[in-house]
């Protein structure tokens, strides 16, 4: 009887091993992205600031008048509601209105 247990335990952990991963396969360009950051933070340090291109756009009001529309464009609108005035009677046939 112990020798059954020793091999369903050994057995139950040979399973739980399998779901483990030796080896990653990460892609070749892995951590490119935050390398790439660091290293333009290192040559910018002051970014923001110091940006040399000149900004060409819109004025500020054809700005704004363009963000609040956007921001309206998510607002739900109530849906109308119909009143009907009468008397609902039930019938075999469906309601009607009297």
């Amino acid at each position: 009887m112990n020798y059954l247990r020793i091999v369903l335990s050994a057995a139950g952990l040979v399973v739980a091993l399998t779901g483990c991963q030796a080896y990653w396969n990460a892609e070749p360009d892995f951590g490119s992205s935050v390398n790439g950051a660091i290293q333009a933070q290192v040559q910018n340090p002051n970014a923001p600031k110091g940006y040399p291109k000149a900004l060409v756009g819109m004025d500020g009001p054809a700005a704004k008048t363009s963000v609040e529309t956007y921001q309206k464009s998510f607002e739900r609108k109530q849906p109308q509601t119909q009143t009907t005035t009468g008397t609902m009677v039930g019938s075999s046939l469906g309601l009607t209105v009297q």
